[in-house]
């Protein structure tokens, strides 16, 4: 779950998988720990039988089950289906229950669309990027077809650049914000087309980018001397120079530990690029 979480009873055998964070929940407390964290993630799809179905066998609730099975059955408000969770558990108190209850019900007065940005921008902010990327564009896909603004669909094109950026997908994201920029024609999405320019050292597609807009010479340094600060932060400094270190162990028992140190780091970054790419 991401943190330590003292559970008092039941524990599953086979815990109940959440398809949209990819996250295993193995008690009660752990169902309301995570409903309570993600409130705005929460759809009608999170009322089902299979969740039912676990509540019984691995819980052992049988009439918490019956309970949500009928809100189900009468096509009933996810509201009252977290509710009946979190009132079962009283993992929470009631004060925050009833605000986790509230924000349901907000949610539930919103458009789908309205609810599928918040969704979205909730994915970004817990860095599940690729799983961001898929409701991104299934907004824009949604988007062609109603009388959307320029504006919000423009920003829907930076946040879906900013998803990209953040896993590295320096061309795809650069073409995003240009997109955003063509339709919101905010600077910051300008700024960022040039950034991911730089940042896959493409000093051809930044010049003709910056004289298709343009782009003062001035502001085009300040992105330049920006990403090159960047890269001489005192923290990467310091990482670059413990690498050398490294390199230079070269006997022995050193040479055995610094290639364990390395291989730390790189297990260390791979798993955290996959959590983001999970979906």
């Amino acid at each position: 779950m991401g943190e330590l979480l003292l559970c008092h009873e039941t524990i599953a055998a086979l815990p109940y998988y959440i398809e949209e964070t990819g996250i295993n929940i193995y008690s009660m407390e752990e169902l309301s720990y995570y409903i309570s964290g993600n409130v705005y993630l929460l759809d009608h799809s999170f009322m089902c039988e299979s969740l039912c179905t676990w509540v019984e066998k691995q819980m052992h609730r049988v009439e918490l089950a019956q309970k949500l099975r009928e809100n189900i059955r009468t096509e009933g408000k996810l509201s009252d289906f977290v509710f009946a969770i979190l009132q079962d558990t009283a993992y929470c108190t009631m004060k925050e229950m009833q605000e986790i209850v509230f924000a349901v019900r907000q949610m539930e007065q919103k458009s789908d669309f309205e609810c599928d940005k918040i969704r979205a921008d909730q994915l970004m902010e817990k860095e599940k990027y690729l799983a961001a990327i898929y409701r991104y564009k299934h907004l824009l896909d949604e988007a062609d077809t109603k009388e959307t603004s320029e504006v919000l669909r423009g920003n829907i094109w930076h946040n879906l650049g900013t998803a990209y950026a953040r896993l590295f997908l320096f061309e795809e994201a650069g073409r995003c914000f240009e997109k955003a920029y063509a339709l919101n024609k905010q600077k910051e999405s300008l700024r960022e087309c040039l950034m991911c320019c730089r940042c896959r050292h493409d000093e051809e597609a930044f010049a003709e980018i910056a004289k298709r807009y343009q782009v003062e010479e001035r502001n085009q340094q300040e992105i330049r001397n920006e990403i090159s600060i960047a890269c001489k932060s005192e923290k990467l400094e310091q990482f670059e120079s413990h690498l050398e270190e490294l390199a230079q162990r070269t006997g022995g028992a050193q040479k055995v530990k610094a290639r364990k140190e390395v291989m730390d780091v790189i297990v260390q970054w791979k798993k955290e690029y996959r959590r983001s790419c999970k979906v």
